[in-house]
């Protein structure tokens, strides 16, 4: 199962992701991390009548996209993928961007007036209703930095480019849902039943829920039943499990009480693997961790939170004391690696890939503006990563399971059952971890090990007598390739089946800078710039699709709160003597208190 769905995300990289527009790291000379969700449909044989899926056919793109096993048990398709392995500080760009006026709208309603708001190349400009002149709207320093922060990706990890792409495929989803119940209103019902049949036809993850009326919140989804999410990695994520025993080299001939590793016909030396990732030094264990008898520590390293507003000015500053590990720790939360002789201000802050997907596997992938619309957690079922030919497990590959287990499974099975016991929830249980055989040429284990060997063969053959001594041998030296530093992230659009011509537009990848955070192309000269140049994935992104959908719960609050109350009763009271099964448990558009629920008609009276 896990080799599947690694060779699944390996192809859809080579089939879908053109390098015609650059963006894929150069083989030979540049590595990265490659990631991909997995989404999985686990139904029976006949399910395809049933559902009326489409058959294989010649042609058909959705075929290709998606792996069925023999028996059809199984169908598995990427929903996003990402490459990348940079990050970045927001202070030294957003000094870098062009500095706006006061008066810049960063495209955020803030509160409510009598005018109303025009979409134009990405901005809002509001006007009057009795006149044409436009103004911006006058917001403060304070929100216009939080404005041009939002627009920057920090952390440019593959595996948080792919969450993050998953993340958009779900608001894709949740607002086609929301325009399609506004659009044909008149016939409730039909609509949403109508939706669960195009559903049914393309790779929609998410299915409306049977909730009570409430008289707060939006409508809830959920994920449909019989799908399951899992992630595929290049390599293991930086952090905790990072660290497991590899190979440092393998030149060196057999003595007596020698322990190093045995491979094959060579002695190789071993070490534990640098993961890179600063860890974060609490008051509380900051004393035992710089003891000099423990040693695990042997720099204490400074990492400076600055608020800052438009003019530049310090609003807030904190300070978060990072250690340059001597000797590393296992458990410890870390942020990502970067140099040591870094200033304070220009250290990322962000968490390393192990505990961020420690945290989502407890808190779930959604995020907290989704979760509005998806309260409960979507979590992973599996975590798959290529092996380390470095590993000294041979073909096992034991260290680096243990590492996976002991970083991701280890710390959040304790945090799961607490849980559960606390809230009284269903069993929940921490992701299957899994290596595969399967790599990834352009990974930074296998450019890292081909270098190793590369070495190794240059030593040999220095040290080799010249058949001719007036002659210098030929060694090709072996060249240390460097990060990428460019990210590629895609996600699937689940209307792309029904409709081949948008699949074009809106499955299109999207190429970012790792250390700028922001899309590729002409640097940014003015506050519009910054607007076009910021990624789809970024956090002001997210935030103006949330409030796209908050729109569109307004307008159905206005105008359907009344007819929907009296139509449905009418309804209900006028065929009351045989209702039909329709009626008896079908779905209606009910508005309560301003908010848009979802609910079954035999709930509502």
């Amino acid at each position: 199962m896990h080799r599947r769905i690694a060779q699944c995300a390996l192809d859809h990289y080579h089939r879908t992701l053109s390098s015609k527009n650059g963006g894929k790291p150069q083989t030979g000379r540049e590595w990265t991390v490659y990631a991909a969700i997995v989404a999985c449909r686990h139904r029976r044989r006949d399910d395809d009548e049933k559902v009326g899926t489409p058959k294989s056919e010649e042609g058909d793109d959705r075929c290709d996209r998606c792996l069925k096993d023999p028996g059809g048990d199984i169908e598995m398709w990427v929903v996003s993928c990402a490459t990348g392995s940079k990050c970045t500080s927001i202070r030294p760009i957003v000094s870098s961007l062009p500095r706006p006026s006061k008066n810049y709208d960063c495209g955020i309603r803030i509160g409510q007036d009598n005018s109303r708001t025009h979409h134009n190349s990405g901005t809002n400009v509001t006007r009057d209703r009795g006149g044409e002149t436009p103004h911006f709207l006058d917001l403060d320093e304070g929100s216009i930095c939080k404005c041009y922060n939002g627009m920057v990706l920090k952390d440019s990890h593959a595996e948080t480019l792919a969450r993050r792409g998953l993340m958009s495929c779900l608001w894709d989803e949740i607002e086609h849902s929301l325009q399609l119940i506004r659009t044909k209103s008149t016939n409730d019902a039909a609509v949403v039943e109508e939706d669960a049949k195009e559903g049914c036809q393309t790779l929609q993850l998410l299915e409306a829920c049977n909730i009570s009326l409430d008289d707060h919140g939006p409508v809830s989804f959920r994920l449909k039943l019989g799908i399951s999410l899992h992630m595929y990695i290049s390599d293991s994520p930086c952090g905790d499990a990072s660290i497991y025993e590899i190979r440092r080299g393998c030149d060196r001939q057999p003595q007596n009480n020698d322990t190093s590793n045995v491979v094959g016909d060579k002695i190789c030396d071993t070490e534990i693997n640098f993961t890179g990732a600063k860890i974060i030094l609490s008051a509380g264990v900051q004393g035992w961790h710089t003891d000099r008898r423990n040693g695990s520590i042997s720099s204490i390293l400074t990492c400076s939170i600055v608020d800052q507003n438009a003019t530049g000015d310090v609003i807030k500053q904190s300070t978060i004391a990072l250690g340059r590990e001597g000797t590393q720790q296992l458990g410890v939360l870390r942020t990502k690696s970067s140099r040591s002789n870094m200033a304070p201000d220009l250290r990322s802050t962000s968490m390393s890939c192990s505990d961020k997907l420690v945290r989502w596997g407890v808190f779930g992938l959604q995020g907290s503006l989704l979760a509005m619309y998806i309260p409960n957690p979507i979590r992973l079922s599996s975590i798959c990563v290529s092996k380390d030919p470095r590993s000294v497990d041979g073909g096992s590959y034991g260290g680096q399971l243990a590492a996976l287990e002991r970083a991701l499974s280890g710390r959040l099975e304790n945090v799961l059952k607490t849980k559960t016991q606390t809230c009284g929830s269903e069993d929940l249980r921490p992701p299957d971890v899994a290596v595969v055989d399967i790599i990834y040429e352009n990974s930074k284990t296998v450019s890292d090990n081909r270098y190793s060997e590369g070495q190794t063969f240059v030593k040999k053959r220095s040290t080799e007598a010249c058949p001719a001594p007036s002659k210098k041998p030929k060694v090709h030296d072996a060249k240390k390739v460097s990060a990428c530093g460019m990210s590629i992230n895609w996600h699937q659009n689940y209307r792309a089946n029904v409709n081949p011509d948008e699949r074009d537009s809106n499955e299109a990848t999207e190429i970012t800078i790792g250390a700028t955070g922001l899309k590729r192309g002409k640097k940014a000269k003015t506050p519009k710039d910054v607007l076009r140049s910021a990624s789809r994935l970024c956090r002001f992104s997210f935030l103006r699709r949330c409030m796209r959908c908050t729109e569109i719960h307004e307008s159905l609050s206005s105008s359907r709160h009344a007819d929907v109350d009296v139509s449905t009763k009418k309804e209900s009271i006028g065929d009351s003597s045989s209702p039909s099964t329709e009626e008896e448990v079908g779905q209606v558009v009910y508005m309560a208190g301003g908010r848009l629920r979802l609910v079954r008609r035999d709930d509502m009276y």
